[in-house]
């Protein structure tokens, strides 16, 4: 190579990328690829912030859930898309997050009834929970923690509700899924949502398809599991083979539009559905133990969770013949958090709307909200808190007021303020200062659990 080529090149480079870094990359791409600033970290403005690296998009689907909102209850200044330089809102909720030193979790229920209706499963020895949120859950973090820390103290077995098909299987620990021939259908993308149920998700069978679930060998609890249950739609008729480790037996169902459910109620480490049934509707498999606590994870990466204010309600009471749910947990807000928006009374209102709706479909439920954790923001070189954060977490202790569920402050249990800096220094989140890792789902699993078991030891 000539001599001075080498700088010639990495200049060419430099240059090219400067310039790309110029281009609204955002908007152009529909917020596939995010707008970029080479420089951004040089510039002497104190005010100027960026999301640090790794951050997700605003749910794509949650503008238009505002303006269909809009039309009727909001003004269209509280849009996701307004850019507001006012202070964070203050929730007009008054606010006790602690008592003596220990977080709590705050009731918002008509005659303040608290975690009743966990309480008295618990006391049957049959308890099951959902917790449907975005990737702040996916891969079973924090969830699985939750799921240890009950069925350490109650009771129960294997992981709960799992998906046809996961994107995250490669990472999860806590179950191993293989499948071939799935289509998914999730709440932000499919337009005809007529199957969309609590777990925010369905799979379709176009033709042969196959999943295959092995417990994780490293924890006895989920390694092994006493009742293997597919819940399903057949808009036609045929076959299904439920296959664990001793037997395997095929089922003959006939077409129906409504819910199947089909058991296999043995031990087993490892459980193979196969169909051949075109156009089946795969809602859940269950893996779990026949008394103590079932823990479900149900996240969608994206989320902002205002689309579930449209789980079909029809369908929620005929699946709650087969899974009902005691407790149901919900963690969103990350993906309808931005840097520069203070104002999130839309958001807040749809937040409402979806506890409402979950209170429809599941009228025996407690239902949790939990607060965003604290998220960080990089200025001039240094990470700290999200200054819109307090604005989302005030919205998010409204909305559920508002509807009269129970709320716990994650971003206060947490720390509050530059707490997720602390959590990094200790290594409890991941280097995008916004997912926790193993670690930090661990530490704010134990929290949220002392929290649910003071709540239940009060009443």
């Amino acid at each position: 190579m000539k001599k001075g080529y080498p700088f010639i090149i990495l200049f060419s480079a430099v240059t090219l990328v400067a310039l790309l870094s110029l281009l609204p990359w955002h908007d152009l791409t529909g917020g596939v690829i995010k707008d970029f600033d080479l420089f951004g970290d040089l510039r002497p403005d104190s005010t100027r912030s960026s999301q640090v690296a790794g951050n997700e998009f605003v749910d794509p689907t949650l503008v238009a859930e505002i303006q269909e909102a809009a039309a009727d209850t909001l003004h269209k200044t509280d849009s996701i898309t307004t850019t507001q330089s006012v202070p964070p809102a203050i929730s007009s909720v008054p606010v006790v997050v602690r008592e003596n030193g220990e977080m709590i979790i705050e009731d918002y229920t008509a005659g303040k009834t608290g975690l009743q209706n966990l309480k008295k499963a618990l006391a049957r020895n049959r308890a099951r929970i959902a917790v449907i949120g975005d990737s702040y859950i996916e891969g079973d973090i924090l969830t699985q923690d939750i799921r240890s820390q009950l069925q350490t103290l109650y009771g129960g077995r294997g992981v709960g509700y799992v998906p046809a098909h996961s994107q995250v299987a490669g990472f999860r620990r806590t179950v191993n899924i293989k499948d071939e021939g799935w289509t998914q259908y999730d709440v932000q993308k499919a337009s005809h949502k007529p199957h969309f149920n609590i777990a925010g998700e369905y799979f379709m069978a176009p033709a042969k398809a196959t999943t295959k679930y092995t417990g994780y060998s490293k924890d006895s609890r989920l390694a092994s599991w006493d009742k293997s249950s597919f819940l399903f739609i057949a808009p036609k008729g045929g076959n299904i083979i439920m296959a664990t480790d001793s037997t395997a037996q095929e089922f003959t169902v006939s077409a129906s539009e409504e819910p199947q459910f089909l058991v296999m109620n043995e031990p087993t480490t490892s459980l193979k559905i196969d169909t051949q049934i075109p156009g089946l509707i795969f809602l859940g498999t269950w893996l779990e133990g026949n008394s103590g606590v079932t823990v479900d994870c149900m996240s969608n990466r994206g989320d902002s969770g205002a689309s579930h204010r449209k789980i079909n309600a029809d369908l929620a009471a005929l699946m709650r013949q087969h899974v009902n749910y005691d407790l149901i947990i919900v963690e969103y807000g990350i993906n309808a958090l931005t840097a520069d928006q203070y104002n999130y009374n839309a958001y807040g209102n749809l937040m409402r709307q979806v506890c409402e709706q979950l209170r429809l479909c599941y009228p025996n439920a407690d239902i949790l909200m939990l607060g965003i954790g604290d998220r960080g923001q990089k200025i001039n070189g240094a990470v700290h808190s999200l200054p819109s954060a307090p604005a989302m977490v005030a919205a998010q202790r409204q909305a559920a007021h508002d509807a009269g569920v129970l709320f716990w402050d994650t971003r206060e249990a947490m720390g509050g303020q530059d707490a997720v800096v602390d959590w990094r220094n200790r290594k409890l989140v991941n280097g995008d200062f916004i997912h926790l890792n193993s670690a930090g789902g661990r530490e704010l699993a134990t929290l949220l659990v002392n929290s649910i078991k003071k709540m239940l030891s009060d009443e």
